[in-house]
């Protein structure tokens, strides 16, 4: 079977302790359940709404169902990130001109959020977009 799913990656400061707890916590609010697994340095959480939908999924791949729905799933991993980004905008301004800034970190998480469709084409990978994000702006961390 090919690639299904389109994946959106996210580097940040949040555990993937902290991340894991506030989606699973999330889930329950949307109807929605977790398969949680490891592999080597990497967590996964795979989430579905019913049996019916993650048998689907795995015959199928990542799609959207008659309601708009479907499986989703979060790659996470602690990683060093060391590299060099342009900065078109900073803290909502971009009334400069863009410029190379240096990034050295010895410690982030990297997450992969995989949604069945674009976020711009569907309402429902658009508001999972939008929660993981939430989650990931959250101030108070759950789990230390």
């Amino acid at each position: 079977m090919e690639w299904t799913g389109n994946m959106y990656g996210f580097y940040t400061d949040k555990s993937v302790d902290n991340v894991w707890f506030s989606l699973i916590e999330k889930l329950s609010s949307i109807n929605y359940k977790y398969e949680q697994s490891s592999f080597r340095d990497e967590e996964f959480l795979f989430c579905y709404k019913n049996d019916e939908m993650r048998d689907y999924h795995d015959n199928h791949g990542y799609n959207l169902d008659l309601q708009g729905e479907g499986c989703f799933s979060v790659e996470a991993k602690s990683t060093q990130l060391n590299g060099i980004a342009t900065l078109f905008e900073f803290d909502n301004a971009s009334d400069f001109e863009p410029y190379d800034i240096n990034l050295q970190f010895n410690q982030v998480f990297y997450y992969v959020l995989v949604l069945p469709d674009l976020i711009e084409n569907s309402k429902f990978c658009h508001d999972i977009h939008s929660l993981f994000i939430k989650i990931l702006h959250e101030k108070n961390d759950n789990i230390r």
